[in-house]
């Protein structure tokens, strides 16, 4: 038999049919690759998402915490906490000289009366 009349013999050929069967592969493979990357995309959007309320939230915390120090390092809220406690402490003026001593103990006893205690 002659060439062409083997080719005619098989009623579908298989060099389409495998073609077919190649291009379905690949398309199926494109389709899952990319629900792959969709749901990779949706997943990290919501991560972002999820993040940015996050840092909301700490920008806000961060705010309250610095309204709180600053209210509290505050000269005023300074005084009003020193006079709770009832030391005794008196704010010196301008003029005043506070004269400190190195090298000596410091007298947490001595007088009011500004006379220090005689150390042995």
């Amino acid at each position: 038999m002659s060439g062409n009349q083997m080719r005619h013999l098989e009623p579908f050929p298989l060099r389409t049919l495998g073609g077919w069967i190649v291009a379905v592969l690949f398309l199926a493979g494109v389709g899952i690759a990319f629900l792959s990357f969709k749901n990779q995309v949706a997943r990290l959007s919501l991560e972002v998402a999820r993040t940015e309320k996050d840092l909301i939230q700490w920008k806000k915390r961060n705010m309250r915490v610095q309204v709180g120090l600053a209210r509290a390092s505050s000269a005023v809220e300074l005084e009003r906490r020193i006079a709770s406690w009832h030391l005794g402490l008196v704010k010196t003026s301008e003029l005043e000289v506070v004269r400190m001593e190195e090298g000596k103990p410091s007298d947490a006893l001595a007088d009011t009366t500004k006379r220090e205690r005689q150390l042995p």
